[in-house]
């Protein structure tokens, strides 16, 4: 099975290359610093993915257009790319295919994923249809969004202060009373803590200042 990182250290390059944006489709970037890298999504829900796997503890690392499958579906030889593919620290690795809800039922795409399953699973790897409903679960997805992209660019000195100066307060609090510090700590380094899940809130609410974070 191919490796997500190289000897280098970074990902490796796309099995499938990806071209402009087609009709129906937005050709987009994932600023990833999981990987350290920028990931190219072939849609706006492979992006909207991406926050997910940025978010959770247990990926070590992903990339997209992973490995050819070579396939036997319904009595025909096909060849498939999947999506992702995405290292787990306490699990198999799985590849991962992208589709919203109103096409991954359609019978063609079906017959493929289940033949994609049951190959991969003499490797000992996994196979998941991740679909627009799960993806794009809401506040959640827009919470993460917020959060990822408010913490852009964050330093390590920013996250020391805002540890220091939680280490001083009693849990819960509000944002904004953190923002009301003699000396706060930047929005930024908030919203790295609350992605992180350093700072831990309620994902079913919209966050805002007004949101009661807990640590500790």
């Amino acid at each position: 099975m191919k490796k997500i990182r190289s000897s280098s250290g970074g990902t490796l390059p796309p099995e499938r290359s990806i071209g402009r944006s087609k009709y129906g489709k937005q050709t987009t970037v994932f600023p990833s610093r999981k990987n350290s890298s920028l990931i190219i999504c072939e849609t706006r829900l492979e992006a909207d993915a991406c926050f997910h796997w940025e978010q959770d503890r247990n990926v070590i690392a992903y990339r997209e257009q992973p490995e050819r499958l070579h396939l036997v579906v319904e009595g025909k030889a096909r060849t498939y790319v999947p999506d992702f593919v995405v290292q787990y620290a306490d699990r198999p690795i799985r590849f991962v295919e992208v589709k919203p809800d109103n096409v991954y039922q359609k019978p063609k795409y079906l017959a493929l994923y289940r033949a994609a399953k049951q190959l991969l699973k003499t490797r000992g790897a996994d196979f998941e249809l991740l679909t627009e409903r799960k993806i794009r679960r809401q506040p959640l997805l827009n919470n993460l969004i917020r959060t990822y992209n408010q913490s852009r660019g964050v330093l390590p000195l920013e996250l020391d202060f805002l540890r220091d100066q939680l280490s001083a307060l009693n849990p819960p609090l509000q944002i904004r009373s953190l923002l009301a510090l003699p000396s706060p700590p930047s929005p930024g380094a908030i919203a790295a803590a609350i992605f992180n899940q350093d700072l831990r809130l309620d994902w079913s609410k919209p966050v805002t200042q007004d949101s009661r974070v807990e640590w500790r």
